[in-house]
């Protein structure tokens, strides 16, 4: 049955979930100095929305000269078009953070945010539509265009300039250098 279980064994799942999700959303929290126990992760997930933006602008400013621009064009080739110029475009606006001085692990984990957000966002869009097949279709159709084709040319190019820093980072002469920060 349902529902049905060991009440005690149940509580201490319970307790663990708790645990977990106060561990993670404490990260979120001011300490008693005022200050954000994880500047990364405030920073990323802030700095994920507005890339968010920046797609959705690109996308918004350039769908339809390139409509007009491939027009009489084969399907295929104009929706490789539309979906490609606007990504390439966005992630190339985003990439210019990477110019920003500070921790270079924000642009990848803004990224990473960015791909979980636009996950459940899938998921609750196919959800909510239910049953419904062909409105599923089109809707993974519109995601792979306009979200997956972005996500991957975003989180590869992140994911390759973190490495290529990693790689290549100057080493720290000092603790007291590190300690002062940037």
């Amino acid at each position: 049955m349902l529902g049905r279980g060991n009440p005690i064994q149940e509580s201490q799942i319970d307790k663990k979930i708790g645990r977990a999700a106060d561990s993670f959303w404490s990260a979120f929290q001011m300490m008693e100095n005022g200050r954000v126990k994880s500047t990364l992760m405030l920073y990323s997930f802030c700095l994920c929305w507005v890339f968010a933006a920046v797609y959705g602008g690109a996308i918004a400013l350039l769908i339809g000269p390139l409509h007009t621009l491939m027009n009489g064009a084969p399907v295929f080739l104009e929706n490789l078009v539309t979906a490609l110029v606007p990504a390439v475009l966005g992630t190339a606006v985003c990439g210019l953070t990477w110019l920003l001085p500070g921790d270079k692990r924000k642009l990848p984990a803004a990224y990473l945010w960015l791909t979980l957000l636009m996950l459940a966002c899938l998921i609750a869009l196919l959800v909510l539509m239910g049953g419904e097949q062909g409105a599923q279709i089109l809707a993974l159709q519109f995601f792979g265009m306009f979200v997956l084709v972005p996500l991957i040319l975003g989180d590869g190019m992140s994911i390759l300039l973190f490495y290529r820093y990693w790689k290549h980072k100057p080493p720290v002469k000092d603790v007291a250098e590190l300690r002062k920060g940037p």
